[in-house]
């Protein structure tokens, strides 16, 4: 896999130009066209940054199935707000969930 082409198919999937991203992880937008070309390498924490204002965790970028999905800006909320939750609260979301999607 080659994580500047993997970055930049993330990052236009979810419809984020590459200024926004430079904007919101203070990454300059160079260096972000350098990654995504393979002229540069991020460091992990660098990575994580990006990643994390695309809504991807550092497991999703590396999983090589060609059946990954992304979660939507929304899914991420959701996904987001369910992890604050306590196990029973988190349990009654899920609870919820499966009964609406019958």
């Amino acid at each position: 896999m080659d994580l500047g082409t993997h970055l930049k198919q993330i990052r236009t999937a979810k419809n984020v130009s590459v200024y926004r991203l430079s904007k919101e992880t203070d990454i300059s937008e160079n260096h972000i066209h350098g990654i995504e070309k393979g002229i540069s390498q991020p460091s992990v924490a660098m990575l994580e940054k990006l990643l994390g204002h695309l809504g991807v965790s550092m497991s999703e970028f590396f999983k090589m199935s060609e059946n990954e999905m992304y979660p939507t800006d929304y899914e991420s909320e959701l996904l987001g707000a369910v992890r604050k939750l306590s196990g029973d609260k988190a349990e009654a979301v899920l609870l919820i969930a499966r009964l609406l999607s019958k």
